[in-house]
């Protein structure tokens, strides 16, 4: 699957992830699992599609003073949505998309999960994808978000190739 990683500071945030897909074949993606998108940093785990989809998709921005959360309930996880039926994507056995984003919106991480709930957390670090386990253990024992990353990379056998970290 992938490792992305979050995790709030004081004075923005900081994200990092790894460059490989799994599905019938390993490979190294070309396209980043981070972007940018109309403002809002998205790191996506959960099929290539839906990353592709949700770079290049027209999502709305918060404007200047709102109310975050609030914005995050009423207009993005509905374009989210949205963005997702028009794909005809199908919910799993455990009727959630397969999919797992970590946002960052004016330096806060939110964490959305495959039924498209958004989590912020009290520790500010959070993880998607098949090494985030491990990439939080790593943090939990000190590691830095690079470090945890290569952890990670070295215990999940579906997270590697390039490791990258942005502060945002």
């Amino acid at each position: 699957m992938t490792t992305i990683l979050a995790i709030e500071t004081p004075d923005g945030a900081q994200i990092a992830w790894d460059s490989m897909a799994s599905g019938n074949d390993i490979i190294q993606l070309a396209q980043p699992k981070v972007f940018e998108n109309n403002g809002i940093t998205y790191g996506v785990a959960g099929t290539v599609r839906f990353l592709n989809e949700l770079r290049y998709a027209d999502l709305p921005k918060p404007n200047e003073g709102a109310d975050l959360d609030r914005w995050m309930t009423l207009e993005l996880t509905p374009a989210l949505r949205q963005l997702i039926d028009a794909m005809g994507e199908e919910k799993s056995e455990d009727g959630e998309y397969d999919l797992h984003i970590l946002a960052v919106v004016r330096g806060r991480v939110y964490e959305i999960t495959g039924d498209l709930a958004w989590i912020r957390n009290t520790s500010g670090v959070y993880a998607a994808g098949s090494g985030g386990p491990f990439a939080l253990g790593a943090i939990s024992a000190g590691a830095s978000i690079k470090q945890a990353l290569e952890i990670a990379a070295k215990h999940d056998p579906y997270t590697g190739f390039s490791l990258a970290t942005l502060d945002l």
